[in-house]
């Protein structure tokens, strides 16, 4: 058994799962993947050993577990990266970690009406609601690299956390047509070119499971 093990659920749809895997990805963190199906009738009875919230993801390192996706990017960058996972300075870091839990905690219609799905590809035309989300997080992508982003592709230049958060929102916008500004669609396909994301979305597109919303049973 490896000392970091990481539970999952599908994905195809499982946006929060996306964002601790990709950060142990691209750091080449060794870790076992433990990948539980959503929405099935024994899906609780499965979490139940691993996850107190019985949520998605949970990080095992040893005898430690930590649940809830933003928790678990941080507890891997001040464990396991010395805490590289976030950018250098304290000016950057404290902008990664602002932009990181707005991700987390705001946009609802997002999570709503284009939630991540690998498989999709269609465009729908967003609410208003939807478009000032959307508008937002234009904002916020097109900001950060002009501020931060000199010295890489990424927002702050080098890959972050900040860039696990929004990875699942590149997939959802692709799929579903979002309407960006040049900065901001340049940084979306920084994202979706990265190889870690592009083999998360072949794996999701080959999963037979039931497509569903997947953000109640993740976090």
């Amino acid at each position: 058994m490896k000392d970091v093990r990481l539970v999952i659920g599908n994905k195809n749809y499982s946006s929060w799962s996306l964002c601790p895997w990709l950060l142990l990805k691209m750091f080449d963190i060794e870790f076992e993947e433990i990948q539980i199906a959503l929405y099935q009738d024994n899906t609780a009875e499965k979490l139940g050993p691993y996850s107190p919230s019985l949520k998605v993801p949970v990080l095992l390192h040893k005898d430690i577990t930590v649940w809830d996706s933003l928790a678990v990017c941080e507890y891997v960058s001040e464990q396991l990266l010395g805490g590289s996972g976030w950018p250098g300075s304290k000016k950057r870091k404290a902008s990664a970690r602002a932009i990181s839990a707005e991700m987390h905690s705001e946009f609802p219609q997002l999570k709503e009406e284009w939630p991540m799905n690998c498989k999709a590809s269609c465009r729908l035309s967003p609410s208003d609601k939807l478009m000032n989300e959307i508008a937002r997080i234009d904002a916020i992508w097109s900001t950060i690299r002009r501020r931060y982003g000199e010295n890489g592709n990424y927002l702050f230049g080098r890959f972050s956390i900040a860039d696990c958060m929004f990875a699942p929102v590149a997939i959802s916008f692709e799929a579903h047509g979002a309407e960006l500004s040049a900065e901001a669609h340049t940084y979306m396909q920084t994202v979706l070119d990265n190889p870690f994301v592009q083999k998360w979305k072949t794996l999701g597109r080959r999963e037979k499971e039931p497509l569903t919303v997947a953000y109640a049973s993740s976090a």
